[in-house]
């Protein structure tokens, strides 16, 4: 068999996506979470490669696929680390300026766990300055990347186009983190992530600029920018504001001069991998069901 790009006739589609999301849900509350409550450092670990990035991995292996060349994990230009970088330092402000609209308009309930979450992540930061950087800057972008922007989203494209895998991808992202008002922050994220994907034909490009995000947003905590009581300053909505509508300009761009080529669907030696890969899940699985069981019982 030669190589298929996912614009023709390929083995995975949107079910496939959403299917290795359930189980990434389940994977979050079955794993991430008792692995959080005995630690949110190592805790982080086991949830981005064991519940994020193990289903994707699974089902390509299932598939019979390599992962690498599906995944896009290609070597990156200069240019491209370049302009991640930029571009991931430049959309805080865009970040910033959704959060706030959606913080001033959404229930006074859900502002108050949104607020409640930043402060408590004020604190975790604090705490573990060191681990929790490295964390969000390594851990995170690989794990969440490989998922969503290596595995989901040429796999979404397949079935529904690039416009709607782009916007479904981007929200499945954004409600991963359980955040109401963030949403539609973390789903501008995802869409910039995917850009960057897609116009540098690297997952590299998303992950880096995953990482600067996640490092900016860190040393924001550590410096105490982050404080919900503290608005953002008014040239900082503004920029975000203005940088917002070029970037849907740039994402049009982006959209229009997408390559054929989104993923690699190059067979594999087997299956035994993905054998590897369930036995993996299924232990992580039992062992949280059971903290989870007795966490019950002792309450």
């Amino acid at each position: 068999m030669g190589r298929r790009s996912m614009s023709g006739p390929g083995k995975l589609g949107a079910g496939s996506a959403l299917g290795a999301y359930a189980a990434l849900i389940f994977g979050m509350l079955v794993i991430g979470a008792p692995a959080q409550q005995h630690g949110i450092v190592t805790g982080l670990w086991i949830t981005e490669a064991l519940a994020i990035a193990l289903p994707a991995l699974f089902v390509l292996s299932f598939a019979g696929l390599r992962p690498i060349p599906y995944l896009g994990l290609r070597r990156l230009r200069l240019r491209h680390v370049l302009v991640a970088v930029g571009v991931a330092i430049a959309n805080q402000p865009v970040v910033s300026f959704l959060t706030w609209a959606a913080h001033g308009v959404l229930p006074p309930g859900l502002v108050e766990d949104f607020d409640a979450k930043q402060r408590m992540l004020d604190a975790v930061f604090r705490a573990s300055a060191i681990p929790m950087v490295v964390t969000v800057t390594v851990a995170a972008p690989l794990g969440e990347e490989i998922f969503f922007r290596g595995f989901a989203l040429p796999a979404l494209r397949h079935t529904v186009g690039p416009l709607l895998a782009l916007l479904i991808s981007a929200a499945l992202f954004a409600l991963l983190h359980m955040d109401s008002v963030g949403f539609i922050g973390l789903m501008e994220i995802g869409i910039v992530l995917a850009a960057l994907r897609w116009w540098s034909g690297s997952l590299w490009a998303a992950i880096l600029g995953h990482a600067v995000n996640n490092g900016v947003a860190g040393t924001a905590f550590l410096l105490g920018w982050e404080d919900p009581d503290l608005p953002p300053p008014a040239w900082v909505l503004a920029l975000g504001a203005t940088l917002f509508i070029a970037g849907v300009g740039v994402l049009v761009r982006v959209l229009r001069d997408l390559p054929e080529t989104d993923a690699e669907e190059v067979p594999g030696p087997g299956r035994g991998l993905a054998v590897t890969l369930a036995l993996m899940w299924a232990g992580a699985v039992a062992w949280g069901a059971r903290v989870l069981i007795a966490l019950r019982g002792s309450a």
